[in-house]
């Protein structure tokens, strides 16, 4: 029997910590996620009560932590698009040349990692969202912060022992190994994105709602206190970047360079760093890059020898009225990469024999 569908709609995910709606596209049956080799998919029960924006289905995957098999990912992705210049490219890592699911689980948003740790938000099925500190091998959760009932800006930023957390309205700064918030910065409603962490400071892009000047903030990372104040004059588009001695941000109507140390104006040339806020790759490791289509398909290319080396497939899922289908995010690791797609978020390895 078709299901009633109110919305079709395609979205471009963010990797958002409530792993909302993404696109929607012809289903294929709800069948499982697979790769170009068989993927292994822990199960659970149905959960008795629906999450999503009203009353109805919701087909993401409820399987919970820890995974099985475990990966054996090593390297590090301490913020989005991999350091503060957004330049989503880690050289010192390898993508697996063929790689299957290892598992695929209710277990949050987009993934950073320090090498000894993952950190993601994960608000779904908790009364707040809440910055969890995994076991990147399984996702098991090693600790949690709680945070707060409303949005939150996804992913974190982990630099050395701190981590830092954007709500849509302030700053939260938490130690990395244990259970605990050193600072919280002021209400600066309107942030559109994940901080910046560059040069021992947190930047912050806010404004742009209710009535809230758009402006730059940047926040010593030792304690919290505000090293200066940018104003933008128009809505900020998501994270700030920060490469050569500058912090980038795209408006509405421009590219602003900001200087770091004085928050002046500094150049104009900003495109090209520009240009890594919208579109393009979701990273790039070594030789390999990793892009995605709207059919929610994860696809790794050889950049030298230039051909694609495996294709993961995620399903489409809906969650109450919004049919959904599409990559969020892909991190590489040496020996990993995970996927946050509409369905849930997927660790996937080299294939086994």
């Amino acid at each position: 029997m078709s299901r009633f569908r109110s919305r079709r709609r395609f979205l471009q995910l963010l990797g958002g910590a409530s792993l909302g709606a993404a696109g929607c596209l012809g289903r294929d049956g709800g069948s499982p996620s697979t790769t170009t080799a068989t993927e292994t998919t822990t199960t659970t029960a149905e959960p008795t009560t629906t999450y999503g924006p009203t009353s109805g289905p919701d087909e993401r995957v409820t399987a919970t932590p820890p995974g099985d098999p475990a990966l054996s990912p090593s390297g590090t992705w301490p913020q989005y698009q991999f350091d503060a210049g957004n330049t989503g490219y880690n050289p010192d890592v390898s993508v697996p040349p063929v790689a299957e699911e290892y598992w695929r689980l209710n277990a949050g948003g987009s993934p950073v990692l320090d090498g000894e740790r993952l950190y993601n938000l994960h608000g779904r099925g908790r009364d707040k969202s809440a910055l969890v500190r995994r076991d990147p091998s399984t996702m098991a959760e090693r600790s949690a912060t709680t945070l707060v009932r409303y949005g939150i800006n996804s992913p974190p930023v982990v630099a050395g022992d701190r981590v830092v957390v954007t709500t849509f309205i302030e700053a939260f700064c938490l130690a990395a190994d244990r259970d605990e918030v050193l600072w919280r910065g002021p209400e600066m409603d309107g942030i559109h994105g994940p901080p910046a962490v560059g040069d021992g400071v947190a930047v912050v892009s806010g404004g742009g709602f209710d009535g809230v000047p758009t402006h730059l903030r940047a926040f010593e990372l030792g304690d919290g206190t505000e090293r200066w104040h940018y104003d933008l004059g128009s809505d900020a588009k998501g994270a700030p970047a920060v490469a050569d001695g500058a912090v980038f941000v795209v408006t509405d109507d421009a590219v602003h360079a900001v200087d770091g140390e004085t928050a002046t104006l500094s150049r104009d040339d900003g495109k090209e760093v520009a240009a890594r806020f919208h579109g393009g790759p979701h990273a790039r490791a070594r030789e390999t890059i990793l892009v995605s289509d709207e059919h929610g398909q994860l696809f790794a290319y050889d950049s030298v020898e230039e051909r694609r080396l495996w294709i993961h497939h995620t399903p489409e899922v809906q969650v109450a009225d919004v049919i959904s289908q599409g990559v969020g995010t892909a991190v590489p690791l040496d020996g990993a990469v995970y996927v946050v797609a509409a369905d849930g978020f997927h660790g996937l390895g080299p294939a086994r024999d």
